[in-house]
């Protein structure tokens, strides 16, 4: 018996559009971020499938969850554990001026980002630690079922690594995009079924990749 998982990254915020870090931040959806996640409520409702939907905590998640909630006629669970990586005293900075003003501490974050936190906040081995533990519960719950997580890039990146599903090169995670997979009930494997898919968007409603490495992943 195989468990169902959908993955959905949060609406658009305004630090989204300005490129910056926002790590933990409580950075609420801005007019496009609403308007991402109605839409992806109505077609989630049509597909009717999801039996259980969780979310992080953080505004940006709890408000796309809302939508989703309300269109599925199902309460949304809430854990911190699915917050974005803890981004300390780069949060509400741009790439740019992590590079500028913080360059040596970026520089071994770069070459070790599994052991190296971000100054005053994680590094990808608690962040990856947290992510999946999260996961395992949502998978022993949901099993046999449908189960939606609302979070955010970093997460999304996390699992699919997690599963080996992850593609060689530059994964750009576009706000409520989905990725759906279905995962053995041992949990010990998944296939893919849907990557990143934003086909319930317009156009002008996805942020172009722009920036590349960590940012892209992370803002």
């Amino acid at each position: 018996m195989s468990t169902l998982l959908t993955l959905v990254r949060h609406g658009q915020t305004s630090w989204n559009v300005l490129r910056r870090w926002q790590g933990q931040a409580p950075i609420p959806l801005d007019e496009t971020g609403h308007r991402q996640a109605a839409r992806l409520a109505s077609v989630l409702a049509q597909d009717g499938s999801v039996t259980a939907v969780y979310s992080s905590d953080l505004s940006r998640c709890r408000q796309t969850a809302e939508y989703i909630g309300r269109a599925l006629g199902l309460e949304v669970c809430y854990d911190a554990r699915f917050r974005e990586i803890h981004a300390g005293l780069w949060q509400g900075m741009t790439f740019e001026e992590v590079q500028t003003f913080d360059a040596e501490n970026y520089a071994a974050r770069d070459a070790d980002r599994f052991n190296v936190p971000m100054p005053g906040g994680e590094n990808d081995a608690v962040f990856s630690r947290r992510v999946l533990t999260a996961l395992s519960d949502v998978l022993d719950e949901c099993r046999g079922g449908h189960g939606l997580i609302v979070t955010h890039g970093g997460p999304v990146h996390i699992v699919l690594r997690h599963f080996e599903l992850h593609p060689e090169g530059h994964l750009r995670i576009a706000n409520t995009s989905r990725t759906v997979l279905r995962v053995a009930d041992d949990g010990a494997a998944a296939e893919l079924l849907m990557l990143a898919d934003t086909s319930h968007l317009p156009l002008e409603e996805i942020i172009p990749m722009a920036l590349t490495g960590e940012a892209d992943k992370r803002i």
